[in-house]
C-alpha cells in the first residue's frame, strides 16, 4: 500500500476516492499524520475546519498506482467536473453490490471448521445432493443391490443399463469399452447409482450427504452438477477401462464390473481438501480423522484379496484413486480461478 496524495477537505477526499472506486482502484483514507497528532483541534485549541482538514489517500495495490496517478492529475486539473459528483452515486451502488455479494456468499456457506460437526448434517439438503441420494437409494433397492434374481426383470434391466458396460457384451468381447463404443455414454456416470449391499449404500449416502451438501452450498447447484459429472468421469473411466491385476499385482485392478458413488465422494473430499488449503479465508477445514480414513480406504483397497472385493464385485480401487486425483485437480483449478477474480489489481 502506497500513499498517493494528500487532499484538503473531507468532501473533496470522498469525491476523489469514490471516483477511484469506479476505476476499480481500492483505497484507504485517513487523516494526515500531522493532524492525527494534533487531534481534533488546531494549535490554538480551536476545532479544525472540515474543509481545511488534510486527508491522506493510500492505494492498496501498487499495480494500480500508475492509473491512480493519472486519475489524480485529472482531478487536480478540474475537481468540479460533474463526473466526480456522479462518481459518488456510482460508488455507493458498487459498495451495495459488493455487500450483497458478500452476504450471499455467507448465506451459501453454512459450515463450521470441522466437517464432523452436527451443523454440517443439519438443515435443508441442497436439491441436487438430495436428488442423488434418492436415485442411489431407489435404484439400489430396485436392483436388489446389483444382484437381482432372474425373475426381477426391472432389477436386471437397471443393472444391465446402468453398469459401466453391458456385462454380457463384456464377457463376450473382453472389451471394457464395448458399451461406450456403442454410444452409451451415460454409463460413464450411472454406475454411481448402484451399490453392492446395504452397508455400502449406507456409508456412501452418509458421505454424500455431508460432502456433497457442503460443496453444493459452497459452489451452487449448477457448478456442483458439473463438478459431480467431472468427478464421475475422472473416477469411473480409469476403473472401468484399466485391466485387472496390473503388473500381476492382486487387487491393483480395473474392471467394468463396479458399482457405487464412492469414486465421486473421494473426488468431493479431494476438492474440499485442496480448496480449503488454498483458500483458508473460506473458514472451514476437514478434520485430521477424515484424512486418516481416506488413507485407510486407499491402502486397504489396494491391499489385495482381504479388502479387494465385495461378493463378486471388485472394490473400485482405481475409482477411489482417480476420483481423489480429479477432485484435487478441480479444487486447484477452481481456487486458482477464484483467487484471480478476487485479487486486487
Amino acid at each position: 500500500m502506497r500513499c498517493l496524495t494528500t487532499i484538503e477537505g473531507k468532501n473533496q477526499a470522498e469525491v476523489f476516492v469514490a471516483y477511484l472506486l469506479t476505476l476499480d482502484i481500492s483505497t484507504h483514507v485517513e487523516p494526515a499524520q500531522s493532524e492525527k497528532s494534533a487531534g481534533s483541534a488546531d494549535a490554538q485549541g480551536s476545532p479544525i475546519d472540515p474543509t481545511k482538514q488534510l486527508w491522506e489517500v493510500w492505494v492498496r495495490n501498487e499495480d494500480r498506482m500508475s492509473l491512480a496517478q493519472i486519475a489524480l492529475a485529472e482531478f487536480q486539473s478540474d475537481p468540479n467536473d460533474p463526473k466526480y459528483a456522479a462518481a459518488l452515486k456510482q460508488a455507493n451502488s458498487i459498495l451495495k453490490e459488493k455487500l450483497q455479494e458478500s452476504k450471499a456468499r455467507q448465506g451459501n456457506i453454512k459450515t463450521t471448521r470441522d466437517l464432523s460437526r452436527n451443523s454440517l448434517v443439519g438443515g435443508k439438503t441442497p436439491p441436487l445432493t438430495l436428488t442423488l441420494l434418492i436415485l442411489c437409494c431407489v435404484l439400489s433397492l430396485l436392483s436388489s443391490f446389483s444382484q437381482p434374481e432372474p425373475q426381477n426383470r426391472l432389477g436386471n434391466s437397471i443393472v444391465k443399463q446402468l453398469k459401466f458396460a453391458d456385462m454380457n457384451r463384456y464377457n463376450a468381447t473382453k472389451d471394457p469399452a464395448v458399451s461406450l463404443k456403442q454410444g452409451e455414454w451415460w454409463r460413464v456416470f450411472t454406475p454411481a447409482f448402484l451399490h453392492g449391499d446395504p452397508f455400502h449404500l449406507l456409508m456412501n449416502m452418509f458421505a454424500l450427504f455431508s460432502l456433497g451438501g457442503l460443496v453444493e452450498r459452497l459452489e451452487g447447484t449448477r457448478r456442483y452438477a458439473w463438478i459431480v459429472l467431472l468427478l464421475a468421469i475422472g473416477s469411473h473411466l480409469p476403473q472401468g477401462l484399466l485391466k485387472e491385476n496390473i503388473w500381476n499385482i492382486q487387487g491393483l485392478s480395473g474392471s467394468p464390473n463396479f458399482v457405487g458413488i464412492s469414486g465421486v465422494i473421494m473426488g468431493l473430499f479431494g476438492y474440499i481438501a485442496m480448496k480449503t488449503y488454498l483458500r483458508p479465508e473460506l473458514g472451514f477445514s476437514l478434520s485430521p480423522q477424515s484424512f486418516f480414513m481416506v488413507g485407510i480406504i486407499l491402502v486397504l483397497g489396494f491391499a489385495g484379496d482381504i479388502a479387494g472385493s465385495v461378493g463378486n464385485l471388485h472394490m473400485a480401487n482405481f475409482a477411489h484413486l482417480g476420483g481423489l486425483i480429479a477432485g484435487l485437480v478441480l479444487g486447484w483449478l477452481m481456487s486458482t480461478i477464484a483467487n484471480n477474480r478476487i485479487a486486487p489489481r
